[in-house]
């Protein structure tokens, strides 16, 4: 198969690249051709073809360091996949992959061999009655090593307090991507209709422009908010933003179930209803606590869902709470026992409540994870020693297309947040292919050293989401607040959502899983090979050669078979 097989598929703010091709003769890698139909971007040229960028060239280049880029038609893609971080919400946009040969100072193009043009619309699924938005937090990264560099931050607590400030717009604008987005639109409609409510359960609250919104809206937001995973240094996280709603006139129900010195029950939710009147309209959940690392720093999700339906379910969860005030009384979890009725409009979906009691929110996921036939997707932060993540690595793992990201907390929430792969034995540490994320160390190559966990940065990925089947017949996405764990289920405020056989949004959450996942496994695979006292690989190959492993490999074939 001379012909290059192309896939393109979106997150509404990436665009993720698969290709198929035999071992081509004399192909020294690929080049990403892209034509910008439509864009919001000023500056960008429209029905003009261009080459995507690449940072890594080859061993000739290594000695000029980081921070250099060429045309794909200059250093070609030695790989079969790509995310294209320039596509942004809006775009539309067309792909081709084109085989470049020869030798590295005289690269041809094989238009002969080339893909056919394929087009992606960065648009929401659904008619935007179903949205998915997403942050683009990558503090490891060569892009923001070289913001901070601009900037002279040279710290990750630097680095949070310089996004804290809201005159650091865009950092902030960049780094929130259509999460803060999504966020600040729904802030304007409840602005400019003073018919409009929004009950809010919430984990933390820290964000000034956040806190500054809700004020803003004065009577017209209700609050649900909780202090947080207290500590006896700092029993409310969200203390400041607490006394200013307070005063602002919202209605805040104070939730403070977290014992500073006992740990004890987390309200750990995060989602906004949209009311009209009496009438809730659509509501907003996900991961993303509402704070300057939660927005900007951790990778995180949202979901908006225009279903007068589900946001009602959602606003009875949100008056048990209410009456609750800081207790967990047994009748909260017998009401949680079950799922909500859900809906079947925009999509299929089930709402789950905790607590609840037998982990029967757990077993839901077991269940749907069982019927996994084709692949499973996932990012989970401190998802525990059971549950449901570990069916992923353990059960299913073997024959089954698996790629995911864990965050978690060795020797319990005060315990390191250790960089380790997990389920990976030693002889293939990465059988599994799920690692906990960190970044690159120092410097080396085209690499820049990068921002690591630590200071304010304690958390890379703090996503909670599962996708199943994304391209078979029984997609399924699971996101919410929930970790996958025996906590969130039997003791936490939590929820989630399971929407199924809705395979536009299936599709988006694995192109932005896939993203997440290509990004720290590279940096995973650096900081082994150097614990290992190994060379990382440095540059491109100067001969056809690389292909050879990559083509036969079955990790390359299982890709495929996914993906296309």
């Amino acid at each position: 198969m001379n012909k290059v097989d192309l896939r393109v598929y979106s997150n509404i703010d990436d665009a993720f690249l698969v290709w198929r091709a035999d071992e081509l003769e004399g192909c020294l890698g690929f080049a990403i051709e892209r034509i910008w139909l439509e864009t919001r971007i000023p500056g960008r040229a429209l029905n003009t073809s261009e080459f995507l960028l690449n940072r890594v060239g080859f061993a000739a280049d290594t000695a000029a360091g980081p921070n250099q880029r060429n045309p794909s038609n200059v250093w070609p893609f030695q790989r079969y996949n790509w995310t294209d971080h320039d596509l942004s919400f809006g775009d539309r946009a067309r792909y081709r992959v084109v085989p470049m040969v020869g030798a590295p100072s005289a690269l041809g193009a094989r238009a002969d061999w080339a893909s056919e043009w394929l087009e992606v619309d960065a648009t929401q699924p659904a008619s935007g009655r179903l949205s998915c938005f997403f942050n683009r937090p990558m503090a490891a990264s060569p892009w923001m090593a070289r913001i901070a560099s601009e900037k002279g931050i040279e710290t990750s607590s630097a680095l949070v307090a310089t996004v804290t400030d809201t005159a650091s717009e865009f950092l902030r604008d960049f780094c929130g991507g259509t999460l803060i987005f999504a966020l600040r639109n729904m802030f304007d409609f409840a602005d400019s209709n003073p018919a409009i409510h929004l009950y809010a359960a919430l984990f933390e609250l820290e964000d000034p422009e956040v806190v500054d919104r809700f004020c803003r809206l004065g009577p017209r937001a209700h609050v649900v908010l909780s202090n947080g995973s207290a500590k006896p240094s700092e029993p409310d996280a969200s203390a400041e933003a607490r006394k200013a709603i307070h005063a602002a006139g919202c209605e805040v129900v104070d939730r403070m179930t977290s014992n500073p010195n006992a740990g004890g029950d987390l309200g750990h939710n995060k989602f906004i209803v949209v009311a009209e009147g009496a009438n809730p309209i659509r509501v907003w959940t996900g991961s993303t606590n509402l704070t300057p690392t939660g927005l900007f720093t951790q990778v995180n999700n949202a979901i908006l869902v225009d279903s007068e339906a589900l946001a009602d379910q959602y606003l009875d969860q949100w008056k048990r709470l209410a009456r609750a005030k800081s207790e967990a009384p047994s009748t909260l979890k017998k009401d949680n026992a079950a799922p909500d009725k859900g809906t079947s409009d925009p999509a299929t979906i089930q709402p789950w409540f905790t607590p609840t009691v037998k982990h029967n929110d757990l077993a839901r996921m077991r269940e749907l994870i069982a019927g996994a036939k084709e692949g499973i997707l996932f990012l989970s932060f401190m998802p525990g020693a059971t549950g449901p993540v570990v069916d992923i690595l353990e059960e299913r793992a073997n024959g089954m297309y698996v790629r995911g990201v864990v965050n978690q907390f060795v020797g319990g929430p005060q315990g390191k947040l250790v960089a380790t792969l997990t389920g990976g034995s030693k002889t293939d540490p990465m059988d599994l292919d799920a690692f906990t994320p960190t970044g690159i160390k120092e410097q080396f190559a085209f690499w820049a050293k990068e921002f690591m966990r630590g200071g304010k940065i304690s958390v890379l990925v703090h996503s909670k989401v599962m996708c199943i089947d994304p391209f078979g017949d029984h997609p399924v996405v699971i996101t919410g607040s929930h970790n996958f764990s025996s906590p969130a289920s039997e003791s936490n405020d939590e929820n989630f959502i399971i929407v199924e056989n809705d395979k536009a949004v299936a599709q988006a959450y694995a192109a932005h899983i896939i993203s997440v996942y290509n990004h720290y496994r590279w940096r995973q695979y650096v900081g082994l090979a150097l614990a290992d006292g190994d060379t990382p690989w440095q540059a491109l190959d100067d001969k056809a050669t690389w292909q050879g492993s990559r083509v036969r490999s079955l990790r390359q074939k299982a890709e495929w078979t996914f993906w296309m």
